[in-house]
C-alpha cells in the first residue's frame, strides 16, 4: 500500500530566532501543516555536532524555540512537534544506516569541507594576530575542533531523522538540495542491501524571500545584524533606524537605488523589508519615489516601522500567552506521537536486517 506523503523538517536550538527564520522556514511550515502529515523536530542532537563545547543554555533555547514556533502558528493538533533526543530511535536508526554509508560520501560532503575551511581561516587569523590556538577546549563560544565523528556523520543522523517517519517530502531551499540528495543516496544503499523499506525522500522546494540583515549581509546571529522575532517596540525602532540605506544619497532629494546600491549590490535593506511587510502596490510606488528622490531614507524607515510594529506586537502577545506548562505538554505529547511511529519503523528495519 502506498504511504501518504509525510513532511519532515527540523531546526537546531542555537539561540533566539529572527525574522529570517520566520520568512524562510516557519511561515512555510505553517502552510504545510494544513496539507501534509508533518513532523517538526527540535534538533538538539544536531546542535551538538557544532555546539558541543557549550550546552549551558540548551534547555532554555529548546523552550524558547517551541514558544516561537507556537507563536508563529504551528498547531500541535495539526503537526507533531517534538524534541529529537526524546526519541531514542533516531540514534539507533542512525547507527544502522551508518553501516551502509561509505566514508568517502561523508568526506566529500560540501558542507563539511566548507566548515573545515572556515575553521582553518579562523585559526590562521588567530595565529597571525599572535593569539594562542588552544581555544578548542577552553574558550566556550569560540571556534573549536570540527573534525569529530559526530560532525562528519551528521548527514547519517539527518537521514535517520527523515526516514524514521517515512518522510517523503523535505522542505528546503535551492542551496540545501545536496543535503537531501545525500539522504536519498543513503536510503538507496539501505534498500539495495536489505530490501525496499524506505521511499527516497524528495525535496519540497519552497520559495524563500531574501531577508537581509541590518547591514545588508545575510541575516545571522553571528553577524550581530538580526531582527529577533521578539523585539520589543523600543528595540525594533532602534534596529529599523539603524538599517542600511543607500550611502550615495546625501540629501532626501538625491535619486536612490533601492534594488541595488552602488556600495551594496543587494540594495537598500529598508526597501527589502518593505517587500516583506507592505503591499505589492506600496512597494512599487515606494521604489519609484525613492529613485526619483521624492522622499528621504528616514521617512522611509518611519513607514517601515509602522508596517512592522503590528505583526511584532501580535507575535509577542501570542508568545506571552503561552506558559511553561504548555511547552512541557507540547513536547511530551509530541514525543509520544513521534515514538509511536518511530518504534514501528525500527521494527521494520530490524526485520529487514534480520536483527529480529
Amino acid at each position: 500500500m502506498k504511504r501518504a506523503d509525510v513532511v519532515f523538517s527540523g531546526m537546531r536550538p542555537t539561540g533566539r530566532l529572527h525574522i529570517g527564520h520566520f520568512w524562510g522556514v516557519l511561515k512555510n511550515w505553517v502552510d504545510l501543516q494544513d496539507r501534509f502529515s508533518c513532523f517538526f523536530s527540535i534538533a538538539d542532537w544536531h546542535m551538538l555536532t557544532t555546539g558541543y563545547n557549550d550546552t549551558s543554555r540548551l534547555q532554555d533555547d529548546v523552550r524558547a524555540m517551541v514558544l516561537d514556533w507556537l507563536a508563529a502558528g504551528l498547531d500541535p493538533a495539526k503537526c507533531v512537534i517534538f524534541r529529537q533526543s526524546d526519541v531514542a530511535e533516531h540514534a539507533e536508526l542512525a547507527l544502522l544506516l551508518g553501516m551502509v554509508t561509505p566514508l568517502s560520501m561523508l568526506e566529500h560532503n560540501p558542507t563539511w569541507k566548507e566548515q573545515l575551511q572556515e575553521l582553518a581561516k579562523t585559526k590562521a587569523g588567530l595565529a597571525a594576530a599572535g593569539e594562542a590556538i588552544h581555544y578548542e577546549e577552553n574558550k566556550p563560544g569560540a571556534s573549536y575542533e570540527l573534525r569529530t565523528y559526530g560532525f562528519l556523520g551528521y548527514p547519517v543522523l539527518q537521514t535517520a531523522d527523515i526516514l524514521l517517519y517515512h518522510g517523503t517530502r523535505v522542505p528546503v531551499g535551492q542551496d540545501q538540495l545536496p543535503h537531501v540528495e545525500l539522504s536519498r543516496e543513503i536510503a538507496r544503499r539501505f534498500n539495495n542491501a536489505f530490501g525496499s523499506v524506505f521511499a527516497e525522500p524528495q525535496p519540497l522546494l519552497t520559495p524563500t524571500p531574501k531577508v537581509p540583515g541590518l547591514d545588508g549581509r545575510k541575516m545571522s546571529k553571528s553577524y550581530g545584524n538580526a531582527v529577533d522575532l521578539c523585539e520589543t517596540s523600543a528595540s525594533l525602532e532602534s534596529k529599523v533606524k539603524g538599517m542600511y540605506t543607500d550611502p550615495t544619497r546625501k540629501k532626501a532629494t538625491d535619486p536612490g537605488h533601492p534594488d541595488s546600491c552602488p556600495e551594496n549590490p543587494p540594495g537598500c535593506v529598508v526597501y527589502a523589508m518593505h517587500k516583506l511587510y507592505a503591499s505589492e502596490s506600496f512597494v512599487k510606488a515606494r521604489g519609484e519615489d525613492c529613485r526619483a528622490g521624492k522622499l528621504g531614507c528616514m521617512a522611509c524607515k518611519k513607514d517601515l516601522l509602522s508596517e512592522m510594529s503590528g505583526p511584532f506586537d501580535a507575535f509577542r502577545k501570542r508568545r506571552d500567552s503561552c506558559k511553561a506548562s504548555d511547552v512541557d505538554a507540547v513536547l511530551a505529547d509530541g514525543a509520544r506521537k513521534a515514538r509511536a511511529v518511530a518504534q514501528k519503523t525500527l521494527d521494520e528495519v530490524r526485520r529487514a536486517m534480520r536483527l529480529r
